[in-house]
This record gives structure tokens, C-alpha cells and sequence, in this order.
């Protein structure tokens, strides 16, 4: 018998029955998890970023503590904030199971369940949709050149050459289009995507997946994000994101604060996913700055942009510290990224953020 074992004689009615003994009552609830407050290192309150995930029985706080633990080590860290010391056994037999097969050392090192646990410490992940996609050889990319005079709107744009190489943009010379090639975060080509400027193809769509030699490569933008593979060891590194919807505004990101800073990514829109979200926790992610264009003229269109800003926060707010940019002083043109303005603009928008 060893920790595991016994946790899996908890149901999830047995978990909320033991929490709210102190209190604790769910937040929310679904079929893959129980929200709850942080009782973890709140002795009251607290904000409702401790997940209970039913398939492992595992807790993980999403905050100060940024770890995973189970509901004995939950009770120990509750136990503590009240000024007391319990051992496992203890936490065991307040859950109403027999502890008798736990030996005496086992309160002190159950060396398996210690590596178990951090294990889940270093690469925590719900277990959710495998993030699985088509993949294309990257040798394509080759009868594309990075020329100067092709990249040259985006050049005028503020996007600087060396934000264009780390990204793998390129041109079509035979169509007038600046190429967009996206990776997944291990750095398979999933899809590419044009930018056009003829005429006749902007009226088709100025961003469209590229069609040659019969493969269209298209991918699905809801299930991963524009830069991931490029910016993946900089956010975490920072646990630090800032969610853009374009490629562009990753771009100029990069640009401004240097591709050894850059922790932006694209959405390429404005959905927030069970998918993206798997690859912030993947990554690490503690704080999400949300960074939307500027879909407002006046006031009142920018408090009704606002609470479609705050309701896409919203889904990230269970799992990370989340904020959004907003305009207030109309220092950008109609339908712009935040970044569009500039640096001084940008981080003025950042300082005035507001906080879900």
C-alpha cells in the first residue's frame, strides 16, 4: 500500500466533504476538475486557482505555491497555516482511511511517491487532448528567399531583420507575398500562411494558407499559437506571456525588446482554447497578459470590446494571473495590436493594464 494507492480511494464527493470540514467549497466544477480556493497557503479566502484534477486525484496551485501536491499534503500545508504540524498518517486518518498498511518510515520517505510527485512538479500537465498535428517537411520553405526588397513593407512596418530570420519569414516572388511558416513548440513546419499584396488576391483574403504542388498547408490556429517555437524557452524562462492575435505584433515584440525577450504569441484571432491553455501550463506560464487589437472608435464601443476582452480573460483566470491591454486613451488608430504604436505607446497601455 504507498500514497497512490490510497488516493484512489477517494472520490471527488470525498475530497469536497474533507475541504469543506474547513470551509473550502468548490468554486466551480466539470467533468475533468474542481476548482478551489488557495487554502493551499490562504488561511481564508483566496483566489480560485487551486485545481483538483479528478483523473489524477491531484491538486495543483496556480499561484504562490506553483506546485502539485495531494489532498494529504493539502491538509499538512492547512494544518500548518493554523499553527500546527501533522504527519501523513495523520493527514490519512482525517480523510477516513486505514493507514495501518503505511509503515512507520513511510511517513519520512516513501522514496516512490517523492519522485512521483516531482515529476509532476517539472512538467505538470492536465491530461487533456494529445496536442497532435500534420506535419510538412520544411524543405519547402527553400524555394522561398529571405529578400530584402520583398520583406520590405514589413521592414517599413518596424519589423527588424533580425525578428524576420529568427522567424523563418520569407517571399514568393511569384505571387507577391511575404510567407508566414508556423511551427508547433518542437519546431515541426504545421502550416504556412501568405500575406498578399496584388490586387487581385487581396480580395480572396490578405492572410490565406499557402496552396502548392496540390497541398494546401493550413492547421488548425485554435490548437497552438503563433510563435510558441521561437519564444517557447523565453516565457519560460519568465512564466511571463503576452497573447497577441496577429503574427505581425509577435513580430515587432520581438523587435522592440529583442529576440532573447521575446515571450509574445499568436492566437492569429481571438479564441482562447483548452489547447492553449495546455501549452501555458506546459510552459510554465504564471502571468498571461492579453494584448487584442483595438476594436473601438469611442467610448462606448471600447466598454462593450471590453467585456469580450474580460470574458476571454476569464477562461485563462482559473489557471494564471491574467490582465488585458485596453485604449482608454485612444492613443492608437481603429483595429490596431497594442504594439502598433510603439514602444513608449505599448508600455504605457502595460502600465495601465487592468487586472482579472
Amino acid at each position: 500500500m504507498n500514497f497512490k494507492d490510497l488516493r484512489e480511494q477517494l472520490t471527488d464527493d470525498a475530497i469536497k466533504n474533507i475541504l469543506i470540514q474547513f470551509n473550502v467549497e468548490p468554486v466551480t466544477e466539470d467533468e475533468a476538475s474542481i476548482t478551489f480556493p488557495t487554502c493551499c497557503h490562504n488561511l481564508e479566502g483566496g483566489s480560485p486557482k487551486l485545481i483538483y484534477y479528478k483523473n489524477t486525484k491531484l491538486f495543483h496551485c496556480y499561484t504562490e505555491c506553483s506546485a502539485s501536491f495531494d489532498i494529504f499534503t493539502l491538509l499538512q500545508k492547512m494544518y500548518r497555516l493554523r499553527g500546527q504540524e501533522i504527519t501523513l498518517r495523520q493527514a490519512i486518518e482525517i480523510c477516513d482511511l486505514d493507514s495501518s498498511g503505511i509503515k512507520p518510515e513511510d511517513n519520512l520517505s516513501c522514496i516512490e511517491d517523492i519522485r512521483y510527485m516531482q515529476e509532476l512538479n517539472n512538467v505538470y500537465i492536465p491530461n487533456i487532448d494529445k496536442l497532435e498535428f500534420k506535419t510538412y517537411d520544411r524543405k519547402v520553405l527553400r524555394q522561398y528567399a529571405f529578400d530584402y526588397a520583398g520583406l520590405m513593407p514589413w521592414i517599413e512596418e518596424g519589423m527588424s531583420m533580425e525578428a524576420l530570420q529568427r522567424f523563418n519569414i520569407r517571399y514568393d516572388y511569384l505571387n507577391n507575398a511575404i510567407i508566414i511558416p508556423n511551427f508547433d513548440y518542437d519546431g515541426q513546419l504545421i502550416g504556412i500562411r501568405a500575406r498578399y499584396f496584388n490586387k487581385e488576391d487581396i480580395q480572396k483574403g490578405k492572410y490565406r494558407p499557402v496552396y502548392y504542388n496540390g497541398v494546401l498547408y493550413s492547421h488548425p490556429t485554435g490548437r497552438t499559437f503563433y510563435g510558441i517555437f521561437e519564444n517557447h524557452k523565453n516565457i519560460e524562462r519568465k512564466k511571463t506571456v503576452v497573447i497577441f492575435e496577429g503574427e505581425k505584433s509577435v513580430l515587432l515584440y520581438n523587435t522592440i525588446y529583442g529576440n532573447e525577450n521575446g515571450i509574445a504569441l499568436a492566437t492569429l484571432g481571438q479564441n482562447i482554447t483548452k489547447d492553449h491553455i495546455q501549452y501555458l501550463l506546459k510552459m510554465g506560464v504564471r502571468n498571461v497578459i492579453l494584448a487584442y487589437d483595438t476594436d473601438y472608435e469611442d467610448y462606448q464601443q471600447l466598454q462593450e470590446v471590453e467585456k469580450k476582452y474580460l470574458a476571454k480573460a476569464k477562461i485563462l483566470e482559473p489557471y494564471f494571473n491574467v490582465s488585458y491591454l485596453m485604449d482608454y486613451d485612444f492613443d492608437l488608430e481603429y483595429k490596431s495590436s497594442p504594439i502598433d504604436g510603439g514602444k513608449e505607446i505599448f508600455e504605457k497601455l502595460l502600465k495601465n493594464r487592468r487586472i482579472v
